[in-house]
């Protein structure tokens, strides 16, 4: 069992040469509002040349918090004084911070509320990038805040500036690993991702500043040369692969580092390479090239990558010259159609007609942003609802669209799909590279006739989402509206009232608007008058709660 008395959260800063950014780093670690008893602070100074060290001790001896400082000779990297500043901690939970960076005031506050309310071993804390830029595929990470989220879906992001339960750090015995100098962190990150039963996300606060020094005194600054990346990267496949089973978590794991580290460098460096530069890269990469990717995460990889990985591991090296030149050029070339499935007019596509399919298939990357769509405008006629707009299937050409409004029932799960009619939209045909797609015919005019759109009869009450589905050549993708309203069309939904069904023509309101993100048909019957017996009832009521009332 914890001990009371033990600090909530130890934070371990390493600390080498970090003047002037170390007094800030410092500020805001005293200006945390988890307040003084739930903070320890381990500061290692690993061997500074510039008075960290000093300015260590004089701010250790202002605090009311407990603080350590531990002075030794540098090592080179921040593995060693992390792993020291482990050794040292004695908190519940643990905290990695450089000596260069900051914390948002309430950061370790809201960590840690998080970690108690889901029981989780490993927070992720938002980290925004001062004066530093930060992946694309890293800020996707904290989109949002997660209670539970997928290891593999924070895989992109292996920096160290999480709170970890310090429990299960000891437990696994995990530690930075000192041979490396530069990418340590993705094996202790790893690690404690792969031991951790739960792991949460918080995105909805700037925990951390990831500050960029303007003397590039930031270790990582430099970068890694390619030999060391791809050793390295061997490393953290190895690690992942002794850690998983087989299987859709593995595959997307090694993905991460197939894509970051050993397709990355094949982009202008490698074209404006000389021969033996090439041929040198090349070499390098195919050995590892054929044995991570597999078909499990080949299936992981965009076109480009793909095409990529198949020229390391076969040594077709003009032909990985003309992926990456076509790549870099915005992959010219019209998407082709064949068998309802999208193909890529790679520059240099296989000899065998398998591999290509297997190599240029995008029918998925195409179909996840398929259907483009917007409605412009929605307007009540009676019982009839009108909807225009546009949708297309992207990179298909229009020449035979067909566009269905589709309305499904939240209950009972039925669908009711309605033809929309062409309208011609010849403003959206665009070119996309040297290539024009036609969308000419994308726009659509749509009637919902709440009265007879059931076969004939009147639609049953509830919710009705109301979406929509493309075809055209043979592809077909579908898509919901709530997130595709045009400015014009109002956000709140126009309410009537109207006669439906055989008995008579019971009066319902019907509204359609959008709804937690979708748009809904709403239709609800009208609750019938109270009946003259009722109403003598209620008032009967109210005048003897009235005398009661009085004679009390």
């Amino acid at each position: 069992m914890d001990d009371v008395r033990l600090p909530t959260v130890s934070v371990v800063i390493p600390v080498y040469n970090a003047l002037p950014y170390l007094r800030q780093t410092l500020a805001s670690v005293a200006g945390q509002t988890i307040g003084t008893d739930a903070l320890e602070v381990v500061a290692v100074d690993d061997g500074s040349t510039d008075g960290s060290g000093e300015v260590l001790d004089a701010w250790a001896e202002e605090q009311a918090f407990r603080v350590t400082v531990v002075h030794q000779e540098a090592s080179g990297g921040p593995s060693r004084p992390r792993n020291v500043g482990l050794d040292h901690a004695s908190g519940r939970y643990v905290f990695f911070l450089d000596g260069d960076d900051c914390l948002g005031p309430e950061a370790l506050e809201r960590l840690v509320a998080l970690a108690e309310k889901n029981g989780a071993d490993t927070v992720l804390a938002k980290f925004v990038g001062v004066g530093r830029a930060i992946r694309p595929e890293v800020r996707q990470v904290f989109a949002r805040t997660v209670d539970r989220a997928d290891p593999a879906a924070v895989y992109y992001s292996l920096m160290p500036f999480k709170l970890f339960r310090r429990s299960v750090i000891e437990e696994h015995r995990i530690r930075f690993p000192e041979h490396m100098r530069i990418s340590e962190d993705q094996h202790f990150v790893a690690r404690a991702y792969l031991h951790s039963k739960v792991i949460s996300i918080l995105a909805d606060y700037d925990c951390y500043y990831l500050v960029g020094r303007g003397d590039k005194g930031n270790i990582t600054h430099g970068g890694l040369d390619y030999p060391t990346m791809v050793a390295q990267a061997a490393e953290m496949v190895d690690l992942v692969k002794s850690l998983t089973e087989p299987g859709t978590l593995r595959d997307r794991l090694v993905t991460r580092h197939v894509k970051a580290e050993l397709l990355r460098r094949f982009d202008r460096r490698y074209l404006d390479a000389d021969e033996a530069g090439r041929k040198e890269l090349a070499a390098l990469a195919a050995p590892y090239a054929k044995e991570w990717v597999t078909p499990g995460v080949r299936a992981e990889l965009d076109v480009a990558e793909r095409l990529r990985a198949h020229c390391l591991a076969e040594g077709l090296l003009d032909e990985l010259a003309q992926v990456v030149e076509w790549d870099l050029a915005g992959r010219p070339g019209k998407t082709r159609i064949r068998d309802g499935r999208l193909y890529a007019a790679a520059p240099c596509p296989p000899q065998s007609s398998a591999a290509y399919d297997e190599l240029c298939d995008i029918t998925g990357a195409v179909l996840a942003v398929s259907p483009r769509r917007r409605v412009d405008r929605i307007t009540w006629t009676g019982s009839v609802v009108a909807l225009s707009g546009y949708a297309y299937l992207d990179q298909v050409d229009t020449d035979d669209l067909t566009t269905s409004i589709v309305l499904r029932h939240p209950v009972t799960r039925r669908e009711i799909a309605l033809a929309a009619e062409a309208v011609p939209s010849p403003y959206l045909t665009v070119s996309r590279g040297k290539e024009t797609y036609d969308y000419g015919r994308a726009g659509f005019r749509a009637a919902i006739d709440v009265a007879s759109a059931d076969g004939g009869n009147p639609l049953e009450p509830g919710a009705w989402e109301v979406s929509l589905r493309c075809t055209a050549h043979g592809v077909s993708a579908g898509g919901g509206l709530g997130g595709a309203l045009g400015h014009e069309v109002a956000r709140s939904a126009e309410r009537h009232v109207l006669p439906l069904g055989a008995d008579g023509g019971r009066p319902h309101t019907v509204s359609l608007g959008p709804q937690d993100g979708k748009l809904v048909l709403r239709i609800k019957p009208v609750p019938p008058p109270p009946s003259r017996l009722s109403r003598l009832k209620k008032l009967a009521g109210r005048v003897t709660g009235a005398a009661n009332r009085r004679g009390g």
